[in-house]
């Protein structure tokens, strides 16, 4: 029987993490879902280790490391379900996860659920995300709150966090997916305001949880790297979507100084590898950092 929602899992030299991972979703996996764990250039044994542990799940193995947007391209290439669900390797899902997103898995077009910290059960660490409209710069909904579950009801957010998305595979084929000259960081907000822009519809699956071990591939939100990416991103993101928006522009710049004011107080190379996400972005660099 065709399975009809396909779990795309990336995995980068995170063997344990994912195997965390699945422990937690394989006992829910019925004949209705297929597993696909994309092993992303991985250098620690991953690929054989997840083979070994879980022979039901298909994997897929690249050479180098692709990025989220590469990455996921690449297992979407090969999912047999109508609808694709993007997972990350560091969450761990409720016991009920794959039933609640069987039940509601046409409520939208897009669809998120709810993300809880891992070290903090109750607390949030996203119920969504959303672009400010002036300053065109992504924030996350419900962030460090504790769930009192004020947005389990008459709430819609404008975008999901691509920890977990639920997608209808009529999206993809209509708008493509994920663009890899972002590699990592902003791109999922990209495709998003894409499908919304084109008519497609985005909720969310508030009694869909996890637990997120924020950062784990990129070192977490005040690393170095994120620091690269999210400053070139957002300046490609404004570029498409805000060009002549004055207010983005004036914003990212201050950004850009105040993280590298940070970095110059807390972690020099932070400093450094902001200042070259504005320098690759004016270059118009793209894609993974080399």
């Amino acid at each position: 029987m065709k399975p009809t929602i396909s779990i795309i899992i990336l995995n980068w030299d995170g063997k344990k993490m994912t195997e965390g991972c699945l422990n937690s979703i394989m006992p829910q996996v019925n004949k209705n879902f297929e597993i696909i764990v994309v092993d992303n250039g991985s250098t620690d044994g991953s690929a054989k280790y997840i083979k070994n542990k879980f022979p039901s799940v298909n994997i897929i193995e690249s050479p180098v490391n692709l990025g989220y947007a590469g990455g996921n391209n690449l297992g979407v290439q090969s999912v047999k379900g109508n609808y694709v669900l993007i997972l990350n390797n560091d969450v761990i899902v409720d016991k009920n996860f794959l039933y609640e997103i069987w039940k509601n898995k046409d409520k939208a077009d897009i669809l998120g659920v709810k993300n809880y910290y891992y070290d903090n059960k109750n607390i949030l660490w996203s119920v969504g995300s959303r672009v400010n409209k002036f300053t065109l710069k992504a924030c996350l909904i419900g962030n460090k709150e504790e769930d009192v579950e004020r947005y389990d009801k008459n709430f819609t957010p404008p975008q999901v966090t691509g920890s977990a998305m639920l997608i209808n595979k009529k999206v993809i084929d209509k708008i493509g997916f994920l663009d890899e000259n972002y590699f990592t960081y902003y791109e999922e907000t990209e495709w998003q305001t894409r499908a919304r822009n084109t008519g497609f519809r985005i909720s969310w699956i508030p009694t869909a949880k996890l637990w997120h071990k924020v950062g784990f591939s990129t070192g977490g939100g005040r690393s170095p790297m994120s620091a690269y990416y999210l400053v070139r991103n957002r300046g490609y993101y404004i570029k498409k979507y805000g060009r002549w928006n004055i207010i983005a522009w004036l914003y990212w710049l201050f950004e850009v100084k105040m993280r590298i004011f940070y970095g110059l107080i807390k972690n020099r190379e932070y400093a450094k590898m902001s200042w070259k996400g504005m320098i690759d972005f004016f270059k118009g660099k793209k894609g993974k950092l080399v």
